[in-house]
């Protein structure tokens, strides 16, 4: 698709702005584009142009005059909530998109007597508001505000209980939110610095790694190999083994394929053998009238976990050859999850599971 060009000159500009194609007024929207254009776009209707012209006024340091966004569409209005969130202008705004970051009590507590009151009491809620009065609401969501708030012991409704619950053991107070903020130890590992993942010549820790394996059967797309190898390392397993193709796409894996081994098998008997040779006992993940859901099976002590090809399934031989059995249960309309997920998704079960 060709890109969408502006043409040059104030006048042409003028003109773009205006323009009834969004995508054509986006593009508009630059670091070539007067101050004026910039602050007009941020009034624009449509989200993409505004949230653009907020980036480029925030990257120039351009100063966005506050009577340039009153009056204006739901996206200036947000845009105002965020730049003056005690605004007068806001007090009357019918968008609740304006709640998301609304700071004046007096303007949210109006808003709970209208058609956004539950964006309204959240926003109470986040500011550390008065939520008293919603403990007897009918709206289940407006108690669900007070309950966080600590303002409820007990309710009918599981969501809100839950929530008051954690409210009584000190999970949302000021001290447990600012926790959230701080540094968790992984951020300063070796693959969390840019470029981020692991490249060849970084110096890694030694990491002891369980007695499981990962068997991936001939995908076909190069993405879903290098996700499920990235996925085998981060659950601590020793090695990846490859049937019927060689090759991995590296960038998805994230360069973890130089610190976790991988080998290949050029059939499925070749793969039988690796297993019984490296000591384990044969998981594979496919859907057949035998298998087990993956939650409630008996796994083996040292598993290797075979995933079949995106179309064909784990070959035949595997399946006869299979230890275990198991399958993820969809509870929605899709048959099946993506390879890559679905191994992940057994991977991580396990390995939580294992002790």
């Amino acid at each position: 698709m060709l890109g969408v060009v502006c043409p040059d000159g104030a006048t042409a500009l003028a003109t773009q702005l205006d323009d009834p194609q969004a995508r054509v007024r986006k593009a508009c929207v630059n670091a070539a584009t007067s101050p004026a254009g910039v602050i007009r776009a941020l009034a624009d209707a449509d989200a993409e142009v505004a949230e653009k012209a907020a980036a480029v006024a925030a990257d120039r340091g351009l100063d966005v005059p506050i009577e340039a966004l009153r009056g204006g569409g739901p996206n200036a209005l947000r845009l105002l909530a965020i730049l003056a969130p005690t605004d007068p202008a806001l007090v009357a705004a019918a968008d609740s998109a304006v709640f998301d970051t609304l700071a004046d009590e007096r303007a949210l507590r109006r808003g709970l007597d209208g058609p956004n009151a539950v964006a309204a009491a959240w926003g109470l809620e986040r500011i550390g508001g008065d939520l008293s009065g919603l403990r007897t609401a009918l709206d289940r969501r407006l108690r669900a505000a007070a309950a966080r708030a600590g303002l409820l012991d007990d309710d009918p409704d599981p969501g809100v209980a839950w929530l008051a619950q954690n409210a009584a053991a000190g999970r949302y107070t000021p001290a447990a939110l600012d926790a959230r903020m701080g540094r968790h130890a992984w951020l300063d590992a070796v693959s969390a610095q840019p470029p981020f993942g692991i490249r060849a010549d970084d110096a890694v820790p030694s990491r002891a790694r369980c007695h499981a394996g990962l068997a991936l059967c001939q995908l076909r797309f190069d993405i879903n190999l290098g996700v499920a190898v990235r996925s085998a390392e981060a659950a601590g397993f020793q090695e990846v083994i490859l049937l019927g193709r060689a090759g991995l796409f590296r960038s998805p894996a994230r360069g973890t394929d130089h610190v976790l081994p991988i080998r290949h098998a050029i059939d499925a008997a070749a793969l039988v053998r690796l297993a019984r040779e490296g000591d384990y006992q044969i998981v594979v993940v496919q859907q057949t009238p035998d298998s087990v859901p993956y939650h409630q099976a008996d796994y083996p002590p040292r598993p290797l976990f075979v995933m079949g090809a995106e179309d064909t399934g784990v070959p035949p031989a595997l399946r006869r050859a299979a230890d275990l059995v198991v399958e993820i249960p969809q509870f929605g309309v899709i048959d099946s999850l993506n390879v890559a997920a679905a191994a992940t998704v057994v991977m991580f079960h396990w390995r939580v599971h294992r002790g």
